[in-house]
């Protein structure tokens, strides 16, 4: 009796530490090129070290989208957006880099565009799909 309460202690306390470890304020994702859209689709309005602005002109089915600028499989500003226009052909995103971060002048980085945060998807994955794909240089507007 002893050695099953043992037993069943040690299981609990393997499940618990396996379940704090799975998940990560910072996950690391693998952020997976989605569906590349030519450059006419998404512009670049404004651009500083800390702030950038887009013009997105896909139509996307959901309401709100989880945007992602990425540098290589690090984001450097995130968030969820509106994807709804105000009866015009594009809506607007303007990021703000994360505390400690900026954009660099001449850096490539990437528009990620999904469906969920990477918080929820490192429940089950270490992958997020990018539904739209961006790659762009960044250049001071």
């Amino acid at each position: 009796m002893r050695s099953a309460k043992f037993a069943l202690a040690v299981i609990a306390l393997a499940l618990v530490a396996a379940c704090s470890t799975t998940y990560k304020s910072k996950p690391q994702m693998n952020y997976y090129s989605g569906q590349k859209v030519p450059d006419l689709y998404i512009t670049v309005l404004k651009a500083s070290p800390a702030e950038i602005e887009f013009r997105v002109q896909v139509k996307f089915v959901m309401q709100k989208m989880y945007h992602l600028v990425l540098d290589g499989n690090e984001p450097v500003a995130q968030g969820w957006f509106s994807t709804q226009r105000a009866g015009g052909e594009a809506y607007t995103v303007k990021m703000k880099a994360a505390e400690g971060k900026g954009f660099e002048p001449g850096k490539t980085y990437r528009l990620c565009i999904g469906e969920q945060s990477p918080e929820a998807v490192q429940m089950t994955s270490s992958s997020y799909m990018c539904k739209v794909d961006y790659t762009f240089v960044f250049q001071e507007k």
